[in-house]
């Protein structure tokens, strides 16, 4: 597992999408670096982490790779940052340190832009490609030029981030040759429905801080995201809350100044 590790103090581990890698969180780390210590990892199967065609890539094992990594890095409480698919990772490792099964603590929770809740997941044409028993074809004979233009499209108006760098998730997609995995890699419609009801508990009675970041423009994921989980967890819990309306789907990459300086206001006691 590769993983970004920059800065000294608690230690923020900051959890990608799909189908992207650490690469998200590259313009928080100046920012997040500045009192404390950023990990960012590349899941299984993402930017420069082993990609083996056999592996198990559900979020369940995902998370065991992290709840590994911060053993290995003899960590023992941390800030969570969850972005797409990251979120539910977060959520995996809430529902642990519920049933108290994780060696270390979690201090607060920020989520950014993704589905938290199974009916809230509405895969697009190509993701339900790849879903497919299609699924191993259609990532054959994906290309950079499609993968860029769906990301720009899930992109706030503006469009902040450059195709250039859009292209880099592209090369990282399929480092070190070819090796994309996008089928095996995105998380299944029955898993997140399996898994539902506790990653919505996790969320709803969970103690620790927890805060959205919303990329209002967004048109898959994110806008509702504060606003459904007060809903479901029936006024239980308070949120902070982060709205960009003119952010997409990576509020982080698109506004990084205004995420990174909400994030540390927010985590130096703005609960």
């Amino acid at each position: 597992m590769f993983y970004v590790d920059q800065g000294e103090g608690p230690v923020t581990l900051a959890i990608h999408g799909y189908p992207t890698s650490s690469w998200d969180f590259r313009r928080l780390l100046g920012p997040l670096t500045r009192e404390s210590r950023l990990v960012a990892p590349d899941l299984l199967g993402f930017g420069f982490s082993a990609k083996p065609k056999d592996a198990s890539y559900t979020i369940s094992r995902q998370a065991d790779l992290v709840a590994e990594l911060v053993a290995y890095l003899g960590v023992n409480q941390v800030r969570l940052i969850g972005s797409d698919i990251g979120n539910a990772v977060v959520q995996e490792l809430l529902s642990r340190d519920r049933a108290r099964s994780l060696r270390f603590g979690i201090h607060s929770v920020v989520l950014i832009n993704g589905s938290l809740f199974a009916d809230q997941f509405s895969p697009t044409s190509t993701q339900r490609a790849l879903l497919s028993p299609l699924g191993g074809i259609v990532n054959q004979q994906a290309s950079e030029a499609a993968l860029v233009a769906g990301l720009t499209q899930i992109s706030g108006p503006e469009k902040r981030i450059p195709a250039g760098d859009l292209s880099e998730v592209w090369r990282l997609l399929n480092y070190p040759s070819d090796a994309r995995l996008m089928h095996k890699t995105l998380p299944t419609v029955e898993e997140r429905r399996r898994n539902d009801s506790r990653w919505t508990e996790a969320l709803c009675a969970s103690a620790m801080p927890l805060m959205f970041v919303v990329g209002e423009a967004d048109p898959t994921a994110g806008r509702e995201m504060a606003s459904a989980t007060t809903a479901r967890c029936q006024g239980q819990r308070l949120f902070s809350t982060l709205k960009l309306p003119q952010a997409g789907h990576f509020p982080h990459l698109e506004y990084a100044e205004e995420t990174a300086n909400a994030i540390r206001a927010w985590s130096e006691g703005g609960y």
